[in-house]
């Protein structure tokens, strides 16, 4: 049996809400260090106005709030996986495999906890992350996300009525 796979398991479900919260948290760092860099040195040309000015400086501020957007997409991902495994007609002993697998997850999701506050521990990003907080609160305590989403869908997935889907 592949853990992974397995449609009852759910394993790639809660991979996949770490993986894309770490991606999408970074990106979004990441984009904002080169269009902040792109606004500041665009200052030093002659060809810049106030218009301009105003410009970037509204454009670097509709970027702010991707740092909410991320807050956002946590809970609509870990919603959705409660709704998937809700749908699902497992027998208990998958959540006795999700419960021994999910040292296995957080594992891995400490791992891309690592590889976050590496990645953006350079000096580079320093005034950067002033203005994403929350993506980095988020991203730096990625295994607490997986506690929370094996909670979420271990529930989920045993909170049903039988409906006589075992029998038989």
């Amino acid at each position: 049996m592949n853990l992974l796979n397995s449609k009852k398991a759910q394993g790639i479900n809660y991979i996949t809400v770490i993986i894309f919260l770490f991606i999408f948290g970074f990106l979004n760092i990441l984009g904002y260090l080169i269009l902040d860099s792109y606004v500041t040195e665009f200052s030093t040309t002659p060809y810049y106005g106030s218009e301009i000015q105003e410009v970037g400086e509204k454009f670097l501020s509709g970027l702010r709030i991707l740092d909410t957007i991320l807050v956002v997409m946590m809970i609509i991902l870990i919603v959705g996986l409660g709704i998937t495994t809700y749908r699902l007609s497992a027998p208990p002993i998958f959540f006795l495999i999700t419960f021994v697998t999910g040292a296995i997850y957080g594992f891995i999701s400490y791992f891309f906890n690592y590889i976050f506050a590496q990645m953006v521990s350079d000096t580079m990003f320093t005034a950067t992350l002033l203005f994403y907080p929350k993506t980095l609160l988020i991203c730096t305590n990625l295994h607490w996300v997986m506690l929370v989403s094996i909670v979420v869908g271990s529930i989920t997935l045993y909170a049903k009525k039988e409906k006589g889907q075992f029998l038989g």
